[in-house]
């Protein structure tokens, strides 16, 4: 487990054979939960420096965020993406899905997104077993 509240936890996991981050967020994401939660992953990175991370955003439970929330997201995210391998993206609530998609092309990241956990989990289980 790298960090765990009410509305987020993030533990470590593989996603097609590499390391990742699984990060499952629950309600309205914050801004002050979202500095913690960057301090503890960007610190994750430090501990690891030759490490990338797959990022799997499981958001089926989120309710929504707060743009100052996303900021500080954004911030730690420009500081690490050159090690973000990859983001997938879990929601059926097509705002957060937007909001992922366009986070995604500011950064140039790769990134997939599913609509609900049972399709993310026919894809990982059939590789990762």
């Amino acid at each position: 487990m790298v960090f765990v509240s009410n509305q987020l936890s993030i533990k470590l996991r593989t996603y097609l054979g590499e390391p990742c981050m699984y990060f499952t967020f629950r309600g309205k994401f914050t801004k002050d939960v979202s500095q913690l939660a960057t301090e503890s992953w960007g610190n994750q990175f430090d501990d690891h420096p030759n490490k990338t991370y797959a990022f799997i955003w499981d958001c089926m439970e989120m309710s929504g965020f707060e743009l100052a929330a996303r900021t500080v997201w954004y911030e730690m995210m420009s500081k690490h993406k050159s090690r973000i391998s990859k983001v997938i993206v879990i929601s059926d609530n097509i705002m957060i899905r937007g909001a992922a998609r366009v986070m995604m092309n500011l950064f140039g990241v790769s990134s997939t997104i599913f609509k609900s956990r049972e399709a993310y989990e026919n894809i990982a289980s059939n590789v990762d077993g």
